[in-house]
């Protein structure tokens, strides 16, 4: 079982973060490991789906998610339905201060030949990427357009 949270606090607003944060078109732009993505559901409500291609540890990868629950600008809960990691990403974004405390929640279970390899192996580098992404996340959205 994998379960790794990040946190970081961003000077904009909810809705200013989540415009960015939620929007499968800019993941590409805050995540290291999006490549590119088809979007095969256009709406941010229940059901809809994004493939993502990508890399993670040096491996190409490519993985699915669905929109569990959209509660538009603090909460974005969708289930990974295939590729090398199955469960739940959670994105999180609650007023704090002159801006938002931000969290990205994955929870799941390694799947294929990458189950082989120990939780442990895959914490790490998961939990240091996401640290990373959301640094990308806060300095997009808090630079000067």
């Amino acid at each position: 079982m994998i379960d790794v949270t990040a946190e970081i606090d961003i000077l904009a607003s909810p809705a200013s973060i989540a415009a960015v944060m939620f929007d499968p078109q800019r993941y590409q732009e805050w995540m290291k490991a999006v490549e590119r993505v088809e979007v095969h559901s256009a709406a941010l409500a229940p059901g809809a789906r994004v493939t993502h291609h990508g890399t993670f540890m040096g491996r190409s990868i490519s993985w699915t998610t669905e929109v569990e629950a959209v509660h538009f600008p603090h909460l974005l809960a969708l289930r990974i339905t295939d590729g090398p990691f199955k469960g739940q990403v959670r994105y999180g974004i609650q007023r704090s201060g002159d801006g938002s405390r931000v969290q990205v929640h994955n929870r799941g279970e390694l799947t294929g030949l990458a189950a082989m390899a120990p939780a442990a192996m895959v914490t790490g580098p998961m939990r240091s990427a996401l640290d990373a992404d959301l640094g990308r996340l806060k300095a997009l959205i808090e630079s000067p357009a």
